[in-house]
């Protein structure tokens, strides 16, 4: 009885983990600008993103099982927003990751993206991100727009609300976004101590 108690408080205690978000970024929040220079020999300077509709930072795993089932669909949807406008970034800030294998991940996954490598955890660390996928959308003046998650579900046959699709829609039709925040679910972003 006493080892079945123990087990409940763990999985208690651990789902909360999950669900908790301890970010401090919020909308309405103007986020740093930052440059990566990728792996890719391009650098991405958010500042120097202009005219966009938005910028999507989506921070994203090579891992984490709640990102896997996103890979069959996020390329399809990412198309239909860049050609109204919007540009999207995926960044991954694990420091359990490598380049390699975030090369590795971006080309098995035809990615129509930029998959940036955040060493050190910099970019994650500016937005105060703690979860793959969580995504902020941004205005040219780098105040966030929308923070959380993209959909409520991973997995698409169990999907009911279509968050960050919803406030794209509403930036498009040049609407105030509806609902600003989401709780966003995932892994932890795995950061360098430093």
């Amino acid at each position: 009885m006493k080892i079945k108690n123990i087990i409940v408080i763990v999985i208690i205690t651990l789902i909360s983990v999950i669900s908790i978000d301890t970010y401090a970024k919020d909308p309405g929040d103007t986020v740093d600008d930052f440059t990566i220079d990728n792996y890719d020999g391009v650098n991405y300077a958010l500042s120097e993103v202009k005219d966009a509709k938005a910028v999507v930072i989506m921070f994203w795993a090579t891992e984490c099982p709640y990102v896997q089932p996103f890979n069959d669909r996020i390329n399809e949807f990412v198309k239909e927003y860049q050609d109204k406008g919007f540009v999207f970034w995926a960044i991954n800030s694990n420091n359990t990751e490598s380049v390699e294998r975030v090369i590795e991940h971006a080309k098995i996954n035809n990615y129509v993206f930029p998959m940036l490598k955040d060493n050190n955890n910099v970019v994650a660390d500016i937005f105060e991100a703690t979860r793959t996928p969580e995504v902020f959308v941004l205005d040219n003046n780098r105040t966030i727009l929308y923070h959380g998650r993209i959909e409520d579900s991973s997995h698409k046959e169990k999907v009911s609300s279509y968050d960050l699709k919803t406030a794209l829609d509403e930036i498009l039709e040049g609407k105030d976004i509806t609902v600003k925040s989401t709780k966003s679910f995932g892994c932890t972003i795995k950061r360098n101590d430093n």
